[in-house]
């Protein structure tokens, strides 16, 4: 059972109803079913198609992209709630996959791609980072060049979430010759298909519900393997990652807030002595600067879906504040929750120990806490004239005083 109870209190009758919805769907599935994709390090194709023939993903895009996004937290957050692993691979099935055939795809077989993923039919996961340069748009080596009738795409991509499970993967290339080092495209690539290859997969640290791999590929692909414009495939990606971003700060508040909630169950019925350790200061103290923070990132969390669905765009750098901000919180409330259970904190036997295990890639995945803080302060480092000019008249006056004794 979910003890998620929403964002801030400011959810709409509609959108409890969908979350309710989505709990429902998850009570098909127990510790056991948890348990198992854990071990197997992949969830199973059909547990994808069962959110899309439950119509979650067809709900989550029904209202369009941005004003969806009351949805898309909501889905991730009951899902976090049960499997940080299923989440992962929801929220990329549903904002990457989903999404980039929602705004850029066109023809029949895109189309008919698009009805097959919102269905859970087809599934679909990313890849950018390659084994030379990481996520570096300037080591880029995979290329995508024209041939008669279509493409061929040439290279290899790793940590790739979710790609043991996967029907196809897009795939950011650079284009033959380009002018810039940002002149990407993005292909559609069947992990079936003659000339591609997984590799193999990594041992992570957490999430082990989603497997993370590496493809290799050298194939030809027919004219509508692209989506959208060629050339264009960074802007694409960049307005895609948004909406990850913005799921993965979801799920983050969503587990700082369970195991927060445990840690203050456990602190009121767990004694030393007659006393119970919520009585300690030091104990009390901790956990209400926790929940103290914990109500800040909510309601910015709230209010960035507000902007989002009021003026139907998504806030990039405020969105990028919050993933900073979330993940180190949100890492720093649950190794607070697991400080207070003690040695059963570090055991396998509670569940914070996965929570904070899986939090951690969030400060990697979507965006490393040093990129998002140069996009953040890319956001600041701009004109201010009130304020410029301010500093000038300090600046004038900054001058010793007269000593007049």
């Amino acid at each position: 059972m979910s003890l998620h109870r929403g964002y801030a209190g400011t959810e709409s009758d509609e959108v409890a109803g969908f979350r309710e919805q989505v709990r429902g769907m998850l009570s098909a599935f127990d510790e056991k079913d948890f348990e198992s994709w854990e071990q197997d390090r992949h969830i199973p194709k059909e547990v994808i198609a069962s959110l899309g023939e439950a119509g979650l993903f067809r709900r989550r895009w029904e209202r369009g992209a941005e004003r969806g996004v009351p949805r898309l937290v909501a889905m991730c957050q009951e899902i976090c709630d049960v499997s940080s692993g299923l989440a992962l691979v929801a929220m990329g099935q549903s904002e990457v996959f989903i999404g980039a055939l929602q705004w850029l795809g066109k023809g029949e077989r895109q189309k008919a791609l698009l009805e097959d993923a919102l269905d859970g039919r087809t599934v679909g996961c990313f890849g950018a980072t390659e084994p030379r340069g990481g996520s570096s748009l300037a080591g880029m080596r995979t290329t995508a060049v024209a041939v008669e009738g279509g493409w061929r795409l040439t290279g290899c991509k790793r940590y790739i979430s979710n790609v043991g499970r996967a029907d196809q993967i897009l795939v950011l290339a650079k284009m033959e010759n380009p002018a810039h080092v940002g002149d990407l495209s993005l292909f559609l690539l069947p992990l079936d298909h003659p000339g591609v290859t997984i590799d193999g997969f990594f041992d992570t640290m957490g999430l082990h519900g989603c497997d993370v791999g590496q493809v290799t590929f050298d194939a030809e692909l027919p004219a509508d393997a692209l989506l959208g414009n060629h050339g264009v495939g960074l802007l694409y990606a960049t307005h895609l990652l948004q909406f990850e971003r913005l799921a993965i700060c979801a799920q983050l508040i969503a587990s700082a807030a369970t195991a927060l909630r445990l840690a203050v169950a456990y602190a009121r019925r767990r004694s030393i002595g007659n006393d119970r350790i919520m009585d300690k200061q030091a104990i009390r103290h901790r956990l209400a600067a926790c929940q103290a923070e914990l109500w800040n990132l909510e309601a910015r969390l709230a209010q960035l879906v507000d902007i989002a669905q009021r003026d139907g765009r998504m806030p990039s750098h405020g969105i990028a504040a919050l993933k900073l901000t979330a993940g180190e919180s949100a890492c720093r409330i649950i190794d607070t929750a697991m400080q207070v259970f003690g040695a059963r904190g570090y055991s396998k036997n509670f569940p914070l120990e996965r929570f904070w295990r899986d939090a951690r890639l969030s400060r990697l995945g979507g965006g490393t806490d040093e990129v998002l803080a140069d996009m953040v302060a890319s956001g600041i480092d701009r004109q201010d004239p009130p304020f410029e000019d301010l500093i000038s008249r300090l600046s004038m006056s900054d001058l010793p005083r007269m000593d007049d004794r």
